[in-house]
């Protein structure tokens, strides 16, 4: 879901600058719902590599999958069509007409036509608008949010929400579910049960919920993007593998800790988090604005437009 959001808000950009977009998705109900609250046609494709290029009428492809083949990417390009692709790991990589991955410093394009680096971190438009606004920290914690992803695969949100009220039962928290999250009628019970415990399921208001909190509980995909942008310390929880080098180069520049994979994360240091002082959170939060500006939409829009008038 992370991917798809990320991608309608390139779409929204470029529908507003008067191209026509269509979605092609999996048969995944919180996906069409999505699209359909953005009003986006869409349509449904259990595997896109089994697709004949005549399928697309489309003048530019835009591919989010993780691993893609050379041989798809050629079938793509059929007809003089041009294809972009994020965050490609596979062969076809190699072949696209634009490869764009911000986990990736711009030394390792090694030659491709790519856009690599934070400043290509694709984000909602507003959270450039809350990437100018000053952080207040306090002492201590007041305010925690808890996200862990469209889906919280291994069902975190509820048992970290009660080991931070264990240790700090005053304390403000968020739980934000995901449209895919299959909890929703346990967190509801929980935040029935306390009365400083929200529950929030989605928000169009991201970057100002993020802002609103002194620090976050995520995992290691384009939600971690967001905290940093918008200033906000993360504790990352990592959901799938790959997350984990994404939390690790936050973590060395200083704007997040990296608390491991889901199934092994360490607890043990969420009293260490809970007393971490107003200093030490301000110093977070400079270094994730300093590393993602909010301003990656514009920069990848322009890009893609730019094919497309080649093309033209």
């Amino acid at each position: 879901m992370g991917h798809l959001v990320r991608q309608s808000h390139i779409a929204k950009t470029l529908r507003d600058r008067g191209n026509e977009i269509t979605f092609f998705i999996p048969d995944y109900s919180p996906a069409q719902l999505w699209l359909d609250r953005c009003d986006f046609s869409h349509q449904l494709s259990s595997d896109a590599e089994e697709l004949s290029p005549n399928f697309f009428i489309e003048d530019l492809i835009i591919l989010d999958v993780q691993n893609t083949t050379a041989a798809f990417i050629k079938k793509l390009q059929q007809n003089k069509k041009a294809v972009v692709s994020f965050e490609d790991l596979g062969e076809g990589r190699n072949h696209v007409d634009l490869l764009i991955d911000c986990n990736l410093d711009e030394e390792k394009s090694a030659g491709l036509p790519a856009l690599f680096g934070h400043n290509y971190a694709v984000l909602a438009e507003e959270f450039e608008t809350y990437h100018s606004k000053p952080r207040v920290f306090k002492n201590p914690i007041e305010s925690v949010l808890v996200t862990l992803g469209g889906t919280d695969p291994h069902s975190l949100t509820e048992t970290l929400a009660e080991k931070l009220l264990q240790l700090q039962p005053d304390l403000s928290i968020t739980l934000l579910a995901g449209p895919g999250n299959e909890n929703i009628p346990t967190l509801k019970n929980l935040a029935s049960k306390h009365e400083k415990v929200k529950l929030l399921e989605s928000t169009s208001e991201m970057a100002q919920t993020l802002f609103s909190h002194d620090i976050v509980f995520c995992a290691g995909g384009i939600t971690l993007h967001e905290a940093m942008a918008v200033g906000t310390p993360a504790f990352v929880i990592n959901q799938v593998k790959h997350q984990e080098e994404k939390a690790d180069r936050a973590e060395i520049k200083g704007a997040a800790i990296n608390l491991g994979i889901a199934d092994s994360w360490d607890e043990n240091r969420l009293p260490e988090i809970l007393k971490t002082n107003a200093k030490a959170l301000e110093k977070m939060s400079l270094s994730g604005k300093n590393m993602i500006d909010g301003k990656g939409l514009k920069r990848v829009a322009d890009a893609i437009e730019s094919i497309c008038k080649e093309g033209n």
